[in-house]
């Protein structure tokens, strides 16, 4: 979000992004392409993140012995 007071928006460069996540979502089918790649260290630790987060939600659901998450 970007924008003072009162006006603020959404980053346009984050508009084609929640588009495109809202058609997956819908059951559709997208393609992603990268047109300059972000700061190496920091995509790193973005990457390492949702692989923690994955890791930990599996063990949870281990540990419970039931699925929190399913599939449609």
């Amino acid at each position: 979000m970007e924008g003072p007071h009162g006006q603020v928006g959404l980053t346009p460069a984050l508009e084609p992004v929640l588009e495109a996540l809202h058609h997956l979502l819908a059951g559709g089918e997208v393609e992603v392409r990268i047109t300059r790649r972000g700061h190496t260290s920091l995509v790193q630790e973005l990457r390492q993140r949702v692989d923690d987060a994955t890791r930990q939600v599996n063990q949870i659901q281990q540990q419970a012995g039931c699925s929190l998450f399913t599939t449609v």
